[in-house]
């Protein structure tokens, strides 16, 4: 369908080159280049709404708020109601240090449409830095029925669920992430009572800035465990404490 501002079609047919190279630059995450393509193109046609939301997007990924939320609003001028300039004014926002404003914007587009996978997304940004942790953990555990989660997602969901107290959901994530979190599942495996995996988690941490903790953590399983070395367990997570795990050690009822 064509837009009733749309430029002439004899005058459309030289956009359309640049409009090819801008989609396929867009697409391949080459921003500084499509950048200049697009401003070139919105001179042209000062209308079109994907232009001005691309351009937005793209300002944002190279960091420039400013020009970023200067042609968001652009595009929000164009098409006020847009469930896409809605979706993606609220996740620039969510991003940065007026993540209040993205909240209302992301609201009303998932009351139209529940499975939209960006405000989604946003929107689980949104959650966390208001504190709501759970929410945002039910919201990350719908996004990732939609798509799969890296890694690195699904360390934040255990992360997320660990500061929630939700223990099976953050070993569920932190085992699926197949990634270097010994001391994590350690703890949580010990907070679940499954003492043998908590001890092979936690023999696994190497010496570095979480080893005093991964000491005392197994001093606590060994003694759980009434295994002989408890003892020299205890003394070795003495002997190494830092900081945090001191006052822990000297308040543990089972090193007495």
């Amino acid at each position: 369908m064509v837009r009733k501002d749309a430029p002439r079609p004899i005058d459309m047919a030289r956009l359309f080159g640049p409009l090819d190279e801008a989609a396929s630059l867009f697409v391949a995450g080459e921003y500084r280049q499509v950048v200049p393509i697009l401003e070139k193109l919105l001179i042209e046609d000062p209308h079109n709404l994907d232009a001005a939301l691309r351009l937005a997007t793209a300002e944002s990924e190279l960091g420039h708020n400013a020009k970023a939320l200067e042609a968001f609003k652009r595009a929000e001028a164009l098409a006020p109601d847009s469930p896409d300039v809605q979706t993606y004014l609220g996740l620039f926002y969510a991003k940065g240090k007026d993540w209040p404003l993205a909240a209302p914007l992301l609201e009303r587009v998932l009351a139209q449409s529940p499975d939209r996978l960006p405000a989604l997304e946003a929107l689980a940004i949104v959650r966390e830095r208001q504190g709501r942790i759970e929410e945002a953990i039910r919201l990350r555990q719908k996004i990732y029925t939609m798509r799969t989660p890296s890694p690195a997602d699904l360390v934040q969901l255990g992360a997320l669920a660990m500061e929630a107290g939700q223990t099976n959901v953050a070993i569920d994530a932190f085992e699926k992430a197949r990634s270097d979190h010994e001391l994590e599942l350690g703890v949580l495996y010990l907070a679940a009572g499954r003492l043998q995996e908590a001890r092979d988690a936690l023999d696994h941490v190497p010496p570095g800035p979480q080893y005093p903790m991964a000491l005392f953590k197994r001093a606590q399983v060994s003694v759980l465990l009434h295994e002989a070395d408890a003892p020299s367990r205890i003394a070795s997570a003495r002997e190494h404490a830092d900081a945090t795990t001191r006052p822990l050690i000297e308040r543990e009822r089972l090193f007495r």
